[in-house]
């Protein structure tokens, strides 16, 4: 029986250790291992709705959250960027999920910029990782690969220069997304493209720090996507992964899908809710019973 689509979440609000409150949104099914929906640059948990819902609908607990700075999340004064959500509301988030279930362990799904965050809060503390992520779905998400082309390179550089010039990127001023986002966290992104280096902003090397994770990882890579999350790049951040389990997906024609997705179309997309769902659905209900 699916869940109703009328009935809104439960929201809560998680405090992070720099006193920045995050929203989060309960799509409730108590018991079980949680599911953590997380949504990626220039959106907010409204982008992961549907999914969320898909994932709520299987009898799955799903919360959503809202990064710093968009929806329901506060905006803090301080310039902030991938570090700073990955090592602040991450951390928060999670303190907040174990509290309110009683669970220890969690599962990430994750689309883009989301990935990222996990896997760099992960590099950081990965005992504490391979202890509480019982499975992490990556959609579209790459962090250092995006310049490989001249005209990519070209592109991402004038967005570099332009973003020295503002504090906060307005919603769709860049064409993308419904949400507002930080140009200090945008010039980060540039950075690691620009350069070929995913390094935190303190210079630590995340991609070999990644290898110290044995998580189970499915990696979905949109077809079509050839800007933002190239395949290339996709497959480079999912196979730094010490993860024994692990799966990774292109989603395409070649490979039997009904497109070759695009970047935000594997997420949110009529195709997406047709079998992207309900194939992240089964690969989370099956690490959800072994958990």
């Amino acid at each position: 029986m699916q869940a109703d689509p009328q009935i809104l979440p439960i929201r809560y609000t998680a405090r992070c250790a720099d006193g920045v409150r995050i929203a989060c949104y309960r799509f409730a099914n108590p018991g079980g291992v949680p599911v953590i929906v997380v949504h990626g640059t220039f959106s907010s948990h409204e982008g992961c709705t549907g999914l969320a819902r898909r994932l709520a609908d299987d009898g799955l607990d799903v919360w959503a959250m809202d990064w710093r700075g968009r929806g329901g999340s506060e905006l803090p004064d301080a310039p902030f960027d991938f570090d700073t959500i990955a090592q602040m509301d991450i951390p928060a988030v999670l303190d907040l999920v174990q509290a309110e279930t009683g669970q220890r362990t969690a599962i990430f799904v994750t689309h883009s910029g989301g990935g990222l965050i996990i896997g760099m809060w992960a590099a950081r503390n990965p005992d504490l990782a391979n202890g509480c992520i019982r499975g992490l779905v990556t959609m579209a998400a790459q962090a250092h690969l995006a310049a490989e082309r001249p005209e990519h390179r070209q592109r991402i550089a004038e967005m570099a220069r332009y973003l020295e010039t503002i504090d906060i990127i307005p919603p769709r001023q860049m064409g993308v997304g419904s949400e507002r986002e930080s140009a200090h966290l945008m010039q980060q992104w540039c950075r690691w493209n620009l350069e070929g280096q995913f390094l935190g902003s303190d210079g630590f090397d995340y991609l070999p720090a990644l290898g110290a994770l044995d998580i189970p990882l499915l990696c979905l890579i949109a077809g079509g996507d050839h800007f933002v999350a190239p395949r290339p790049g996709c497959e480079n951040f999912a196979k730094a992964f010490g993860s024994a389990d692990r799966t990774i997906q292109i989603c395409g024609k070649d490979q039997g899908f009904i497109e070759d997705y695009e970047h935000g179309r594997i997420l949110a997309s009529t195709p997406a809710r047709i079998e992207i769902w309900p194939l992240v659905a089964n690969w989370v209900g099956q690490r959800a019973k072994t958990a």
